[in-house]
Parts: structure tokens; C-alpha cells; sequence
């Protein structure tokens, strides 16, 4: 039983994006792989946790792009406990190069422990945490959720939850929320005169360099959400943006943000902003 738990993956080509690197959802889906095999080596995998009566939810993940990942790139993802109170844990993350261990990206996770008989959160037994527990973990530093002040008008556009969207507990998985916000980002930019295909041809990607996620409510087949985004801060070569997910009613689902920069598609180099993008 291991409580400092590795899993190796190679990156393949379907989980590139249109820039040429791992989408930044592909991340979190080698997180959550990872996790369940971690799972399984400590007797809490998804059939010990259903044998129990329970499962998981995320409410909050943070992480780090360090450099980009390429096709047929080998990397250890590595995972370990912080800490765990009552129902509620924080886990930290760190993905590395196997052929060097250069750092490719680091992260924190809040995950909560759920009934599923009641739905309501539950604490787990000692024993069960200490098949987890560390001394003295090793600890990313992790920004509380900002404070967002919304605009009056920012940039929307709505979306209707997919079967493809769901995950096998019925439900929006954790990594499309992703997808979400770094679509309505490319929908902003593109009002703005700089498209998916305007950058394409100017040889440049927007690259997530952080992404900071809550989720605050679960999301099920056939809703529609409102997806808003706006303006945090600018800089010389990139930003920050805030993106709210809402439903009609205004009940919140998830709300992230993005940092990002701009740069050359093959050298990966930072570029300067142009004047529409600034």
C-alpha cells in the first residue's frame, strides 16, 4: 500500500488540441485516472466505494501549467494526501517528465466524501484516512477563490449539457467544465476580431497557464447554462479572466478562472499581445 501514489501515461494524439499540445481538461482527466488507481492500491476504488455506500465530489481544483506537454510525451503523474477533515480533503498533484523529471505542472484538489444512499457529505473512519494520512506532506501553495466583482455586461453565451458532457454518475464530469470556460474565452476573443482561425494564421495559440475551478452545484443532461466571461486584468503578452456558470434561474454551477498567454504555435515562446487583444 502505497499513500505517495505514481501512475505513468504517454500523451497521445487525440488529447492534443488545435495549438498542438494536452488540452488543459486532459489534465484533469489524467488526474482523475490516477486517482482512481490510487483508489484501488488502498482498498477505495470505485467498487470499494460503492461496496461502502459512497463517492466522491470535487469542489475545487487549482493547477499549474509549467510547459507544455507533446505527443508521445512520457510523464509520471504523482499524487499524495495534505490533509482531511471530517468530510472534506485537499490532495496535491505534481506531473513530471520521465525521461529528466522537469516539472510540467502542479496542483491542489478539495474533494468531498458523499453518502449515496442520503447524497449528503459523510466523514469516513480513521482507519479508512489513515490508509492516506502522511507526515509532514510536501504542500503547493493554493490561492483561495477570488472575490469577483461582475461587470454589467459581460461577454455570454449559453450551452446545453450533452450526454457526451455527463460522467458515469449522471452528471456534468468535472474535466468538461473546462471545455466550457476556455470556449466562452475563444467566443470573447473571437467578438473581438481575433478567432480561433485569425490566430491559426498569425501562428499563434492562447495557452491556459493557470486554471482555478469550484464547482457549486451539479449539472445534469438537457440544462441549459448562461456562460459568462470577463476581463480581470491585461498585460503585455497576456491576462486573467473570470467565467461564471449559471443556470436560468441564476443558481451557480461552477465559476473559474483562466491566466493566460499568448505564443508561437512551434517555439512555444511567448508572443506580445496584439492591439485588438490588448
Amino acid at each position: 500500500m502505497t499513500k505517495i501514489f505514481t501512475r505513468t501515461f504517454r500523451v497521445r494524439w487525440g488529447e492534443l488540441d488545435a495549438s498542438g499540445f494536452v488540452s488543459p481538461a486532459n489534465y484533469l482527466r489524467y488526474l482523475m485516472e490516477t486517482a482512481w488507481d490510487w483508489g484501488d492500491a488502498v482498498g477505495l476504488g470505485m467498487n470499494d466505494s460503492q461496496s461502502l455506500d459512497l463517492f466522491w465530489v470535487i469542489r475545487e481544483t487549482e493547477i499549474r501549467f509549467l510547459r507544455p506537454l507533446h505527443h508521445h510525451d512520457v510523464f509520471d503523474f504523482t499524487i499524495w494526501l495534505v490533509n482531511w477533515q471530517r468530510v472534506r480533503g485537499t490532495r496535491c498533484f505534481e506531473l513530471t517528465l520521465k525521461e529528466n523529471g522537469e516539472v510540467i505542472a502542479q496542483g491542489t484538489q478539495q474533494v468531498v466524501c458523499m453518502d449515496s444512499k442520503t447524497g449528503r457529505p459523510m466523514s469516513l473512519p480513521e482507519d479508512v484516512i489513515d490508509r492516506f494520512r502522511l507526515e509532514n506532506p510536501r504542500v503547493f501553495s493554493f490561492e483561495r477563490f477570488s472575490k469577483i466583482s461582475l461587470v454589467e455586461a459581460p461577454f455570454v453565451m449559453q450551452r446545453k449539457v450533452e450526454s457526451m458532457d455527463l460522467d458515469l454518475y449522471e452528471h456534468v464530469n468535472n474535466a468538461v467544465y473546462i471545455n466550457y470556460a476556455e470556449e466562452a474565452v475563444a467566443q470573447a476573443f473571437s467578438a473581438q476580431g481575433w478567432s480561433p482561425a485569425k490566430l491559426s494564421e498569425h501562428h499563434l495559440a492562447v495557452v491556459t497557464r493557470r486554471a482555478h475551478i469550484q464547482y457549486l452545484s451539479l449539472a445534469s443532461w438537457g440544462e441549459m447554462l448562461n456562460i459568462s466571461t470577463q476581463i480581470l486584468d491585461v498585460n503585455g503578452t497576456g491576462g486573467s479572466r473570470y467565467v461564471g456558470m449559471t443556470r436560468a434561474d441564476g443558481t451557480p454551477v461552477a465559476a473559474c478562472i483562466l491566466d493566460w498567454e499568448l505564443v508561437d504555435r512551434k517555439s512555444a515562446e511567448v508572443r506580445p499581445l496584439p492591439e485588438g487583444l490588448r
